[in-house]
């Protein structure tokens, strides 16, 4: 059987074993303790709400920090340190609310010796609480990140499945091999070159099977030579314009720009006297890749494009904590992709 306990489970079982670890010595030596309410009987009623007393405490520390901790609620307030200093305060005023309501009426002929005592165990138990707070913090921190992780591995094995899938499929390759059975008719220099940047995407598809992230340089080649593809099959009908950097020391997903040049041309009509317009160049602040392209929709629409930027959004929101941002308007489609950068 999986079980599996919650957080604040944990923080509860954790309080009960602190408060009894702290207690059993004590409520032990209450039974030889001359402040018995009986001599040779353990005073109940005060070794009980101390227990109680302690249980509570450890729990509201142990979550109180962990909260905190986790969501940095201190911020922008206060900084660590403070935060550690207001909880010292926290612990003294219901330390002292305990001592005043429920240790004093019980032993009021040794105040000192009580309050002293009292103060000194808690402060041990409150330290306590503190390790495990930041100790349960780290924790979920890791499991949230290896469930990122995950979540960003399937995504991205997905996207690249996709990807691969759209490269390999026979459209794809019927195309491909028409336009250079074509060229090797008419340009046999250029078939070669035409061969040669095939061979590079279907390469590239398959060695970034398991990255999710590539050098921004790689992309570009891989890019250059989709696009060129395209150019071949549509000759002067489709025009991509890029003035995107080949050398910038970014990160990108991998096949991040390739999808959305593949869903510009799935989506548009791309004729003589209809050519479609594709640019792929960084906004004006240096912090986007734009991919823009004229909007002039088939009548069909294909399908397919919705899944494929809600992943790459996916993506780009673990990879590089921003979305990426869609804008339509009647004469024009954009996708700009947040720039990772390496320095």
């Amino acid at each position: 059987m999986n079980l599996r306990l919650s957080w604040r489970q944990i923080s509860g079982i954790a309080s009960l074993i602190v408060a009894v670890l702290v207690d059993l010595p004590l409520i032990t030596l209450t039974t030889r303790s001359r402040w018995a309410t009986v001599a040779g009987i353990p005073d109940a009623g005060f070794s009980l709400s101390r227990l109680i007393f302690h249980i509570f405490f450890t729990f509201f520390f142990i979550e109180l920090n962990r909260y905190v901790l986790t969501n940095r609620s201190y911020r922008p307030r206060l900084s660590l340190a403070g935060w550690y200093g207001l909880n010292f305060l926290l612990f003294l005023v219901l330390t002292g609310l305990f001592v005043a309501f429920a240790v004093l009426p019980w032993y009021s002929e040794r105040p000192i010796l009580v309050v002293g005592s009292t103060y000194f165990r808690t402060f041990f138990v409150w330290l306590t609480t503190l390790l495990i707070g930041n100790f349960l913090t780290v924790l979920k921190q890791n499991r949230l990140m290896q469930a990122e992780n995950e979540q960003l591995r399937q995504q991205s094995l997905q996207a690249q499945l996709d990807a691969l899938r759209a490269q390999l499929n026979p459209h794809f390759l019927f195309n491909s091999l028409n336009a250079l059975s074509a060229l090797i008719h008419q340009d046999g220099p250029k078939s070669q070159q035409y061969l040669t940047k095939l061979s590079q995407v279907l390469r590239y598809s398959l060695q970034v099977n398991q990255q999710t992230l590539v050098p921004f340089a790689d992309e570009m080649q891989f890019t250059s030579a989709y696009a060129y593809l395209l150019t071949i099959r549509f000759g002067s009908n489709l025009l991509i314009d890029n003035q995107l950097p080949n050398d910038a020391l970014w990160e990108i997903p991998p096949m991040s720009l390739q999808l959305l040049i593949e869903n510009a041309v799935k989506h548009n009509v791309v004729s003589s006297s209809r050519p479609l317009a594709i640019s792929l160049a960084v906004d004006p602040a240096g912090q986007y890749l734009v991919v823009r392209n004229a909007c002039q929709p088939k009548l069909e629409s294909a399908d397919g494009m919705g899944s494929g930027l809600a992943n790459l959004d996916s993506r780009f929101r673990l990879l590089a904590g921003k979305p990426i941002q869609i804008v339509r308007t009647d004469d024009e489609f954009s996708v700009h992709l947040p720039i990772i950068s390496t320095i």
